[in-house]
């Protein structure tokens, strides 16, 4: 049985190029009745769990990874299933086996909420940039499993199943900087979510020419405000409450990107619409 696997690299006009991929998948049930076939089929889709992860930029680049877990896969390079990585675009997001970077990796069953996943994000241009899951199947869409991304730069972790991850980045290659978890290490800042903070849960307007930033009942650690070229407009790493009010920004319309981090380490990203 063969599949193939479409994975787009947009540039800012979605128009670079693109890498297919045609991950062959050779079954011992290739060579049974079509009933049987269709049996083998139906267990192929069973065992294999996939979340697509996008990385996307204020300008319009894109850049797409598929992480897996299927029956017969390894955690090293495992022919057929795992499809390498080509780019010319201005971002890029790939899965790491050793130092080799891949489109698409599919690792072995059964699944471990322990494994870590290291990342690859290179950009051409200093800026911001936001990860953020396109869609995903099997185990991955059961409501209690988490999709962490970890920044070590910050240390934070960010559920992409309850908000996407906005950060900024110098241009450049990181393969140190982030990894895909599905449990957040204990002796991190982040400690455990029970009650997770996200971008729902900012308010966020206009009062006397001044931005007035409400989070509810979360006590935020730091906030920091972007323009869309990745250009930092204000920071606070002491705010130590729930409410921020910030005056003397450039009065001109514009959107910004405001970066929230809760004092137990959760960050959340809003897109607003200042004037």
């Amino acid at each position: 049985m063969k599949t193939n696997t479409l994975i787009q690299m947009k540039s800012a006009h979605y128009s670079k190029m693109f890498l297919l991929i045609c991950c062959a998948f050779t079954m011992h049930a290739a060579n049974l009745n079509a009933a049987n076939n269709t049996n083998a089929k139906s267990k192929y889709y069973a065992e294999t769990n996939r979340v697509w992860i996008n990385a996307t930029s204020a300008s319009g680049a894109f850049s797409q990874t598929l992480i897996g877990y299927r029956t017969g896969a390894t955690d090293g390079y495992d022919h057929g299933y795992d499809g390498a990585f080509w780019n010319d675009g201005a971002i890029g997001l790939a899965s790491l086996i050793g130092d080799t970077r891949y489109a698409i990796q599919f690792k072995g069953l059964p699944f471990s909420s322990a494994d870590i996943v290291p990342l690859s994000f290179t950009a051409t241009q200093n800026g911001a940039y936001t990860f953020a899951i396109d869609h995903m199947d099997g185990f991955f869409t059961n409501v209690s499993f988490a999709v962490y991304i970890h920044d070590k730069s910050n240390n934070t972790y960010t559920n992409l199943k309850t908000s996407n991850y906005t950060f900024t980045s110098n241009s450049g290659s990181y393969n140190n900087r982030f990894e895909l978890t599905y449990s957040v290490d204990a002796s991190s800042a982040l400690g455990t979510v029970s009650n997770p903070f996200n971008a729902e849960k900012l308010e966020v307007y206009n009062s006397n020419q001044s931005v007035i930033i409400k989070s509810g009942n979360t006590v935020l650690k730091n906030i920091e405000l972007y323009n869309i070229n990745g250009q930092v407009l204000y920071e606070n790493k002491e705010v130590n409450a729930a409410q921020v009010t910030i005056s003397n920004l450039p009065a001109t319309k514009q959107a910004i990107i405001i970066r929230a981090t809760s004092e137990d380490g959760i960050t959340a990203v809003k897109k607003w619409l200042y004037y």
